[in-house]
């Protein structure tokens, strides 16, 4: 190795988790490096930007206000107050569960992904004991008895106590450590977008269900003066794939009669991202001194 750091945990991959554990880490007073080769994005305009959104649940909205992450993110947290199931299938039905019922809270919040990591990025760059390496991965782990030793793909290397592997479900530390998983395929790919609408969402989740997968409105602020929803749109593979080529206006009919008009006529007010769906787990969560956190594990 060209040089060695020294730290008491080594954080492969910056995605929402792997940022997230650094900088609670950082602030229990852990010297921490996190290591990353994807470039944060600054806006959903960002060809690279992840466009998909994640509702983080009571649990973890405590969880940022505690480590002080919160304040950046409150402001462009859209409430979860309602979520409702809707199918329309040869019979209509409804159902609607209101956080009322449970707590003086949301059940959550929904927050753009690309924003999300943005702003973890930026509290960690103001903690003292956090050290991000940017463009950088982590190409294998050494454990022995009281630490490990990370060699990065710029040919420097971190020496830890713990190692969090959090570089995502083709995890490449899961892999060299020989851990396998289990993988389910399902068949089928989801279109990730924004739109925005006429109808307004009134923190209202819809998951509305039809064959070929549900297609779920989930509540964004308002874009461009019109109300907005985070769209994640399931079906068969190659109905994903065909959708995904559609012109706008083409796709925005197909949206619409997909809703059955719940919202109205939707716009696109973002790009389309295609993701295949299955369910992945790693058969162990562990080895040596590294342990696998959220799509590694």
């Amino acid at each position: 190795m060209a040089e060695m750091e020294h730290a008491d945990i080594f954080v492969a991959g910056g995605g929402i988790a792997g940022l997230t554990a650094a900088l609670a880490f950082a602030q229990a007073g852990w010297r921490v490096v996190c290591a990353d080769p994807k470039p944060i994005s600054d806006s959903a305009e960002d060809p690279e930007a992840d466009l998909r959104t994640t509702a983080f649940l009571q649990p973890s909205q405590a969880l940022f206000d505690r480590i002080g992450l919160w304040p950046r993110l409150a402001a462009r947290a859209t409430p979860l107050q309602v979520m409702k199931i809707v199918n329309l299938g040869a019979t209509y039905r409804s159902r609607a569960f209101d956080a009322d019922d449970i707590s003086e809270l949301p059940f959550g919040w929904n927050i753009p992904n690309w924003l999300m990591r943005r702003e973890v990025h930026a509290a960690l760059q103001a903690e003292p004991l956090a050290f991000y390496r940017a463009g950088i991965a982590a190409s294998s782990v050494l454990s022995r008895t009281d630490h490990a030793l990370v060699t990065l793909s710029d040919g420097s290397g971190v020496r830890a106590k713990l190692v969090l592997a959090a570089d995502g479900r083709a995890s490449g530390l899961r892999d060299a450590a020989g851990i396998g998983t289990r993988v389910l395929r399902y068949g089928q790919k989801a279109l990730a977008f924004a739109v925005t609408h006429e109808a307004p969402h009134d923190n209202v989740s819809t998951e509305i269900h039809r064959a070929g997968g549900p297609c779920t409105f989930v509540p964004l602020p308002d874009h461009g003066g019109r109300p907005a929803s985070a769209v994640v749109w399931m079906d068969r593979a190659t109905e994903s794939v065909r959708r995904h080529a559609l012109g706008n206006a083409a796709f925005e009919v197909e949206l619409l009669e997909r809703s059955g008009g719940l919202y109205g006529p939707v716009k696109l007010a973002s790009r389309r991202s295609i993701w295949p769906i299955s369910s992945q787990l790693a058969k162990r969560f562990y080895h040596g001194r590294m342990a696998l956190i959220a799509e590694a594990a």
